[in-house]
Protein backbone atom coordinates (compact mmCIF):
# COMPACT_ATOMS: atom_id res chain seq x y z
CA UNK A 1 0.00 0.00 0.00
CA UNK A 2 1.36 3.40 -1.01
CA UNK A 3 2.12 6.07 1.55
CA UNK A 4 1.10 9.46 0.15
CA UNK A 5 2.41 12.88 1.11
CA UNK A 6 -0.02 15.63 0.17
CA UNK A 7 1.94 18.84 -0.45
CA UNK A 8 0.26 22.24 -0.57
CA UNK A 9 1.76 25.63 -1.41
CA UNK A 10 -0.18 28.49 0.18
CA UNK A 11 -0.16 32.27 -0.03
CA UNK A 12 -3.02 34.00 1.81
CA UNK A 13 -5.50 31.15 1.43
CA UNK A 14 -7.59 31.77 4.56
CA UNK A 15 -10.82 31.68 2.52
CA UNK A 16 -10.19 28.21 1.11
CA UNK A 17 -7.59 26.30 3.13
CA UNK A 18 -10.05 24.59 5.48
CA UNK A 19 -12.20 23.39 2.55
CA UNK A 20 -9.08 22.05 0.85
CA UNK A 21 -7.91 20.19 3.96
CA UNK A 22 -11.40 18.77 4.53
CA UNK A 23 -11.51 17.51 0.93
CA UNK A 24 -8.14 15.79 1.41
CA UNK A 25 -9.20 14.07 4.63
CA UNK A 26 -12.35 12.85 2.87
CA UNK A 27 -10.13 11.05 0.36
CA UNK A 28 -8.82 8.58 2.95
CA UNK A 29 -8.99 5.11 1.40
CA UNK A 30 -8.07 1.50 2.04
CA UNK A 31 -6.13 1.62 -1.26
CA UNK A 32 -3.51 4.08 0.02
CA UNK A 33 -2.46 5.89 3.18
CA UNK A 34 -2.20 9.67 3.44
CA UNK A 35 0.77 9.60 5.78
CA UNK A 36 1.10 13.39 6.04
CA UNK A 37 -0.04 16.75 4.75
CA UNK A 38 2.93 19.05 4.24
CA UNK A 39 2.18 22.74 3.73
CA UNK A 40 4.70 25.35 2.61
CA UNK A 41 3.13 28.64 3.64
CA UNK A 42 4.10 32.19 2.70
CA UNK A 43 0.90 33.75 4.05
CA UNK A 44 0.52 36.84 6.18
CA UNK A 45 -3.21 36.39 6.79
CA UNK A 46 -4.87 33.74 9.01
CA UNK A 47 -3.91 30.75 6.85
CA UNK A 48 -1.34 29.28 9.25
CA UNK A 49 -3.67 29.81 12.23
CA UNK A 50 -6.51 27.97 10.46
CA UNK A 51 -4.13 25.15 9.55
CA UNK A 52 -3.14 24.79 13.21
CA UNK A 53 -6.77 24.73 14.34
CA UNK A 54 -7.66 22.13 11.69
CA UNK A 55 -4.67 20.00 12.70
CA UNK A 56 -5.77 19.99 16.35
CA UNK A 57 -9.23 18.77 15.30
CA UNK A 58 -7.83 16.06 13.02
CA UNK A 59 -5.04 14.41 14.98
CA UNK A 60 -5.42 11.17 13.00
CA UNK A 61 -3.27 12.66 10.24
CA UNK A 62 0.11 14.40 10.53
CA UNK A 63 -0.18 17.99 9.31
CA UNK A 64 2.99 20.09 9.15
CA UNK A 65 2.95 23.78 8.26
CA UNK A 66 6.33 25.21 7.23
CA UNK A 67 5.58 28.90 7.63
CA UNK A 68 7.80 31.65 6.24
CA UNK A 69 7.76 35.30 7.34
CA UNK A 70 8.01 36.52 3.74
CA UNK A 71 6.92 35.42 0.28
CA UNK A 72 9.38 32.97 -1.27
CA UNK A 73 7.36 31.76 -4.24
CA UNK A 74 5.99 28.46 -5.45
CA UNK A 75 9.36 27.15 -6.65
CA UNK A 76 10.71 27.35 -3.12
CA UNK A 77 7.50 25.74 -1.80
CA UNK A 78 7.77 22.76 -4.14
CA UNK A 79 11.48 22.32 -3.39
CA UNK A 80 10.70 22.35 0.32
CA UNK A 81 7.95 19.76 -0.08
CA UNK A 82 10.12 17.55 -2.32
CA UNK A 83 12.94 17.49 0.22
CA UNK A 84 10.78 16.93 3.32
CA UNK A 85 8.19 14.46 2.02
CA UNK A 86 8.20 11.05 3.70
CA UNK A 87 5.64 9.30 1.49
CA UNK A 88 6.30 7.08 -1.53
CA UNK A 89 4.34 9.51 -3.71
CA UNK A 90 3.77 13.27 -3.47
CA UNK A 91 0.40 14.71 -4.46
CA UNK A 92 0.68 18.47 -4.98
CA UNK A 93 -2.27 20.84 -4.76
CA UNK A 94 -2.49 24.60 -5.08
CA UNK A 95 -3.89 26.27 -1.98
CA UNK A 96 -6.97 27.67 -3.75
CA UNK A 97 -8.44 24.47 -5.20
CA UNK A 98 -10.88 21.81 -4.00
CA UNK A 99 -10.15 18.27 -5.26
CA UNK A 100 -12.84 15.77 -6.12
CA UNK A 101 -13.20 13.00 -3.54
CA UNK A 102 -11.38 10.49 -5.80
CA UNK A 103 -8.70 12.87 -7.05
CA UNK A 104 -5.77 11.33 -5.15
CA UNK A 105 -6.76 7.79 -6.06
CA UNK A 106 -6.77 8.62 -9.77
CA UNK A 107 -3.55 10.65 -9.53
CA UNK A 108 -1.54 7.81 -8.02
CA UNK A 109 -3.17 4.87 -9.84
CA UNK A 110 -1.23 5.49 -13.07
CA UNK A 111 2.22 5.83 -11.48
CA UNK A 112 4.14 2.68 -12.35
CA UNK A 113 7.38 1.78 -14.09
CA UNK A 114 8.54 4.73 -16.20
CA UNK A 115 5.41 6.81 -15.51
CA UNK A 116 6.38 9.02 -12.57
CA UNK A 117 4.39 12.24 -13.06
CA UNK A 118 0.62 12.53 -13.45
CA UNK A 119 -1.38 15.69 -14.13
CA UNK A 120 -4.96 16.18 -12.98
CA UNK A 121 -7.97 17.60 -14.80
CA UNK A 122 -8.38 21.22 -13.62
CA UNK A 123 -12.06 22.05 -13.89
CA UNK A 124 -13.52 25.52 -13.22
CA UNK A 125 -16.72 26.05 -11.29
CA UNK A 126 -19.46 27.84 -13.19
CA UNK A 127 -19.05 31.56 -13.79
CA UNK A 128 -21.08 34.00 -15.90
CA UNK A 129 -18.62 36.90 -15.85
CA UNK A 130 -16.62 37.72 -18.98
CA UNK A 131 -13.36 36.66 -17.32
CA UNK A 132 -14.96 33.52 -15.90
CA UNK A 133 -16.34 32.49 -19.30
CA UNK A 134 -12.94 33.15 -20.87
CA UNK A 135 -11.19 31.03 -18.22
CA UNK A 136 -13.71 28.23 -18.74
CA UNK A 137 -13.07 28.33 -22.50
CA UNK A 138 -9.29 28.17 -21.99
CA UNK A 139 -9.68 25.33 -19.50
CA UNK A 140 -11.77 23.36 -22.00
CA UNK A 141 -9.22 24.08 -24.75
CA UNK A 142 -6.40 22.78 -22.55
CA UNK A 143 -8.39 19.70 -21.56
CA UNK A 144 -8.95 18.82 -25.20
CA UNK A 145 -5.25 19.22 -25.99
CA UNK A 146 -4.16 17.18 -22.96
CA UNK A 147 -6.45 14.34 -23.98
CA UNK A 148 -4.86 14.29 -27.45
CA UNK A 149 -1.13 14.38 -26.78
CA UNK A 150 1.78 15.42 -24.58
CA UNK A 151 2.78 19.06 -25.11
CA UNK A 152 3.99 22.15 -23.29
CA UNK A 153 0.38 22.51 -22.11
CA UNK A 154 0.17 19.17 -20.31
CA UNK A 155 1.54 20.04 -16.86
CA UNK A 156 -0.55 22.22 -14.60
CA UNK A 157 0.28 22.78 -10.97
CA UNK A 158 -3.26 22.89 -9.57
CA UNK A 159 -3.08 19.15 -9.01
CA UNK A 160 -0.43 16.56 -9.83
CA UNK A 161 1.39 13.55 -8.43
CA UNK A 162 5.05 12.60 -8.64
CA UNK A 163 7.09 9.75 -7.27
CA UNK A 164 9.04 11.00 -4.26
CA UNK A 165 12.38 9.44 -5.21
CA UNK A 166 12.23 11.30 -8.53
CA UNK A 167 11.09 14.59 -7.02
CA UNK A 168 13.93 14.55 -4.51
CA UNK A 169 16.45 14.86 -7.34
CA UNK A 170 14.75 17.91 -8.87
CA UNK A 171 15.58 21.41 -7.72
CA UNK A 172 13.44 24.15 -9.24
CA UNK A 173 15.32 27.43 -9.80
CA UNK A 174 13.63 30.15 -7.76
CA UNK A 175 13.30 32.49 -10.75
CA UNK A 176 11.28 29.98 -12.81
CA UNK A 177 7.70 31.12 -13.43
CA UNK A 178 6.18 28.00 -15.05
CA UNK A 179 7.26 25.59 -12.32
CA UNK A 180 4.83 22.91 -13.50
CA UNK A 181 6.22 22.93 -17.05
CA UNK A 182 9.77 22.97 -15.68
CA UNK A 183 8.95 19.88 -13.60
CA UNK A 184 7.54 18.15 -16.67
CA UNK A 185 10.69 18.96 -18.64
CA UNK A 186 12.99 17.60 -15.91
CA UNK A 187 11.04 14.34 -15.80
CA UNK A 188 11.20 13.96 -19.58
CA UNK A 189 14.91 14.80 -19.59
CA UNK A 190 15.42 11.89 -17.17
CA UNK A 191 13.81 9.61 -19.79
CA UNK A 192 10.68 9.05 -17.71
CA UNK A 193 7.05 9.51 -18.67
CA UNK A 194 4.41 12.13 -17.95
CA UNK A 195 0.67 11.37 -18.24
CA UNK A 196 -2.58 13.26 -17.95
CA UNK A 197 -5.49 11.60 -16.13
CA UNK A 198 -8.84 13.14 -17.03
CA UNK A 199 -10.54 11.28 -14.16
CA UNK A 200 -8.56 13.08 -11.46
CA UNK A 201 -10.59 16.27 -11.11
CA UNK A 202 -9.50 19.37 -9.22
CA UNK A 203 -12.00 22.22 -9.05
CA UNK A 204 -10.88 25.83 -9.08
CA UNK A 205 -12.55 29.22 -9.02
CA UNK A 206 -11.97 31.09 -12.32
CA UNK A 207 -11.07 34.79 -12.16
CA UNK A 208 -13.99 37.20 -12.08
CA UNK A 209 -11.96 40.22 -13.18
CA UNK A 210 -10.53 40.62 -16.69
CA UNK A 211 -7.30 41.98 -15.21
CA UNK A 212 -6.90 38.75 -13.21
CA UNK A 213 -7.57 36.60 -16.27
CA UNK A 214 -5.08 38.55 -18.37
CA UNK A 215 -2.48 38.43 -15.60
CA UNK A 216 -2.67 34.63 -15.76
CA UNK A 217 -2.34 34.67 -19.56
CA UNK A 218 0.67 36.99 -19.48
CA UNK A 219 2.31 35.02 -16.69
CA UNK A 220 1.87 31.80 -18.67
CA UNK A 221 3.34 33.35 -21.82
CA UNK A 222 6.32 34.70 -19.88
CA UNK A 223 6.84 31.38 -18.11
CA UNK A 224 6.84 29.38 -21.34
CA UNK A 225 9.16 31.88 -23.01
CA UNK A 226 11.57 31.56 -20.10
CA UNK A 227 12.14 27.84 -20.74
CA UNK A 228 11.42 27.68 -24.47
CA UNK A 229 14.77 25.94 -24.99
CA UNK A 230 13.55 22.93 -23.00
CA UNK A 231 10.32 22.81 -24.99
CA UNK A 232 12.24 22.82 -28.27
CA UNK A 233 14.87 20.32 -27.12
CA UNK A 234 12.28 17.82 -25.89
CA UNK A 235 10.08 18.31 -28.99
CA UNK A 236 6.90 18.86 -27.03
CA UNK A 237 5.75 22.07 -28.71
CA UNK A 238 2.13 21.73 -29.79
CA UNK A 239 1.79 21.82 -33.61
CA UNK A 240 -0.13 24.91 -34.71
CA UNK A 241 -2.47 22.76 -36.82
CA UNK A 242 -3.71 20.92 -33.71
CA UNK A 243 -3.98 24.18 -31.78
CA UNK A 244 -6.06 25.75 -34.57
CA UNK A 245 -8.29 22.68 -34.95
CA UNK A 246 -9.01 22.63 -31.22
CA UNK A 247 -9.79 26.36 -31.27
CA UNK A 248 -12.26 26.03 -34.15
CA UNK A 249 -13.93 22.97 -32.63
CA UNK A 250 -14.33 24.59 -29.23
CA UNK A 251 -15.46 27.94 -30.61
CA UNK A 252 -18.31 26.21 -32.43
CA UNK A 253 -19.47 24.51 -29.22
CA UNK A 254 -18.84 27.50 -26.93
CA UNK A 255 -19.20 30.72 -28.97
CA UNK A 256 -19.80 32.87 -25.86
CA UNK A 257 -16.57 31.60 -24.36
CA UNK A 258 -14.69 32.39 -27.57
CA UNK A 259 -16.14 35.92 -27.60
CA UNK A 260 -15.16 36.35 -23.94
CA UNK A 261 -11.58 35.31 -24.69
CA UNK A 262 -11.46 37.74 -27.60
CA UNK A 263 -12.76 40.56 -25.41
CA UNK A 264 -10.11 39.86 -22.76
CA UNK A 265 -7.33 39.60 -25.33
CA UNK A 266 -8.28 42.98 -26.81
CA UNK A 267 -7.11 44.72 -23.63
CA UNK A 268 -4.16 42.42 -23.01
CA UNK A 269 -1.60 45.11 -24.03
CA UNK A 270 -3.09 47.51 -21.49
CA UNK A 271 -2.83 44.96 -18.67
CA UNK A 272 0.68 44.04 -19.76
CA UNK A 273 1.58 47.70 -19.20
CA UNK A 274 -0.52 48.14 -16.05
CA UNK A 275 0.28 45.01 -14.04
CA UNK A 276 3.69 44.55 -12.49
CA UNK A 277 5.62 41.42 -11.59
CA UNK A 278 4.26 39.18 -14.36
CA UNK A 279 7.80 38.52 -15.58
CA UNK A 280 8.80 37.30 -12.13
CA UNK A 281 8.23 34.16 -10.08
CA UNK A 282 6.63 36.51 -7.51
CA UNK A 283 3.75 37.22 -9.85
CA UNK A 284 0.60 39.31 -9.49
CA UNK A 285 -1.96 37.39 -7.43
CA UNK A 286 -5.41 37.01 -9.00
CA UNK A 287 -7.43 37.92 -5.91
CA UNK A 288 -10.81 37.13 -7.50
CA UNK A 289 -9.87 33.43 -7.65
CA UNK A 290 -9.58 33.28 -3.86
CA UNK A 291 -13.25 33.50 -2.90
CA UNK A 292 -14.61 31.47 0.01
CA UNK A 293 -15.92 27.96 -0.35
CA UNK A 294 -19.66 28.03 -0.88
CA UNK A 295 -22.54 25.73 -1.77
CA UNK A 296 -21.45 25.69 -5.40
CA UNK A 297 -18.03 24.34 -4.44
CA UNK A 298 -19.55 21.89 -1.96
CA UNK A 299 -22.13 20.50 -4.33
CA UNK A 300 -19.55 20.21 -7.10
CA UNK A 301 -17.11 18.26 -4.97
CA UNK A 302 -19.74 15.94 -3.53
Amino acid sequence: MLNVTVGISTFNEEKNIVSLLESIVRQMSDRFVISEILISDDSFDNTSKLIGEFSSRNSQIAITCLHHPCRNGIGNAWNEIFQNAKGDVIVLYDGDVVPHKHSIEHLISVLNGRTVLCISNSMPIKSISVAGRAATYVSSWLRGIRNQRLSQYTALGRGLSIRTDVARHIMIPLDVIAVDLYLQCKVLEANMDVVYNDLSIVYFRPPEKISDFNSQVIRSLNGHRQIKGCIKRLKIRLPWVLALAQTVRLSLSDPLGAIAVGACYCILPYHRYLLRGLDSSMWHIAESTKGPSNTLFDSTVD
